[in-house]
This record gives structure tokens, C-alpha cells and sequence, in this order.
């Protein structure tokens, strides 16, 4: 309608005129709010697939930590069996090299006393050296 058409009509007219462009507006309103619910509604499942997808997400990192943590437990394990290895190795060893040890003193103490007796003859030697030349004497003859 143009002003001359608004102009010319009736208080009557016009104010049948306002309450349309009222109940006009009223029903925008509900419309836009209808859209927004409808907007929300639509919405909500996909914030849905996202929070499961999050969910899964978190569901999955959890579990590739305890993977990890499995993993370094075995690790521990393997690193303590070898280490407990290598001492039962390091035992073995040391109680071999002390065995050698009492071998070798043992063998020590026999040439030490073989030295001892060989010293004593040989002194006995030097001091009755005529004894000995006629005892070598002898038997050459």
C-alpha cells in the first residue's frame, strides 16, 4: 500500500491495518524461534558424535598409554631378569676366581716349602763342601 492508499483509510481500517502488521510480526518471531529450536535439534546429535568421537578418542590415547606402560613393565621385567642373570653369572665367577685363589696359595705354600728344603741342602751343601767332593769322588771311582 502507498501512503495515499494509508492515508485514506479509516481509523477502522487502520487499526485492523496495525493488529495485521502486529500478528505479523508475532508470527516472525515464532517462526525465527521455531528455526532456532529446529537449528538446536539438528545440532545436538552432531555435538553427540562429536563427544562419542571425543570419547573414543580419549578411550584410544588411554589405551596406547597402557600399551606403553605394559610395554615398559616388560621391559623392567626383561632388564631385571638380565640383570639378575648377570650377578648369578658374576657369582659364579667370583666364587670360581676364589677357588683359583686357594688353588694358587696352595700351590704357593708346596713351592714355598720345596724352596725351604732345597735352601736347607744347599746350605748343608756349603758348609760340609769337602764332604760333598769326596762323596762325588767316590762314586766316580
Amino acid at each position: 500500500m502507498h501512503q495515499k492508499d494509508i492515508a485514506a483509510l479509516s481509523d477502522e481500517e487502520e487499526e485492523n491495518l496495525q493488529e495485521f502488521m502486529l500478528n505479523l510480526a508475532i508470527l516472525f518471531i515464532f517462526m525465527s524461534i521455531i528455526g532456532i529450536i529446529s537449528c538446536v535439534y539438528q545440532i545436538k546429535p552432531y555435538q553427540s558424535i562429536r563427544r562419542k568421537h571425543s570419547h573414543e578418542s580419549t578411550l584410544q590415547s588411554a589405551a596406547h598409554i597402557q600399551n606403553q606402560a605394559e610395554c615398559v613393565y616388560k621391559m623392567k621385567a626383561a632388564t631385571e631378569s638380565s640383570r639378575a642373570d648377570m650377578q648369578d653369572s658374576l657369582e659364579r665367577e667370583v666364587e670360581e676366581l676364589r677357588a683359583f685363589q686357594q688353588q694358587v696359595r696352595g700351590e704357593l705354600g708346596t713351592l714355598k716349602t720345596a724352596l725351604t728344603v732345597l735352601s736347607q741342602r744347599r746350605q748343608r751343601e756349603v758348609l760340609r763342601p769337602d764332604d760333598a767332593e769326596s762323596h762325588r769322588k767316590g762314586k766316580t771311582e
